[in-house]
């Protein structure tokens, strides 16, 4: 090494040390609902403010608020899901399987499918599949298609968001819709 480099290394040390013992130490204490951090003795004797960060809840290392607030629901004795599904498509001449509500869409892809109903100005009935996990998984064996949201149209399967995207691109969703007698 020359000269300057060990000089350099020699200088970057002191200032290292140097800022190493005038960091003060901190301890944790407890409070109601915060964790908050206290400057020790052995710190420097000018206050220090004090830091906050979220408490944990017993052995989960989480706040409350992230709890869960019920338990998921279990399967039903005897419930046949495949004709709640027939039942529900033929209910409606469309029928919109979707992540929400038509006013509340909890996914793009079911937003998008709601935009392009509506755009057509179609009388639909939608089935908000996160409050029904069976059903959600229900239709999706139904239909053969692994993915929501799901068009059904006088009973038979459409497709998902993107072929939906497609025939209203191309003119064939709104004949399809118009043939059922589901526009306003």
């Amino acid at each position: 090494l020359t000269v300057v480099s060990r000089t350099m290394l020699s200088l970057r040390r002191s200032i290292s040390l140097a800022a190493l013992n005038a960091r003060p130490f901190l301890r944790p204490t407890r409070s109601v609902g915060l964790r908050t951090w206290q400057a020790t003795a052995a710190s420097a004797s000018k206050p220090l403010p004090l830091a906050r960060s979220f408490a944990t809840v017993g052995s989960e290392g989480s706040d409350s608020d992230f709890a869960p607030k019920a338990k998921a629901p279990t399967a039903s004795e005897g419930r046949d899901v495949k004709t709640e599904i027939k039942n529900l498509v033929a209910s409606r001449k469309v029928v919109l399987f979707m992540k929400g509500t038509p006013d509340f869409p909890m996914c793009g892809f079911s937003n998008k499918a709601v935009q392009i109903l509506d755009f057509h100005r179609t009388q639909y009935g939608a089935f908000n599949v996160l409050e029904d996990m069976e059903v959600r998984e229900g239709v999706k064996q139904f239909s053969a298609w692994p993915t929501i949201p799901q068009l059904f149209v006088n009973g038979e399967f459409v497709g998902g968001c993107d072929i939906m995207m497609e025939m209203h691109q191309n003119g064939e969703l709104k004949k399809l819709l118009s043939d059922a007698g589901a526009l306003k």
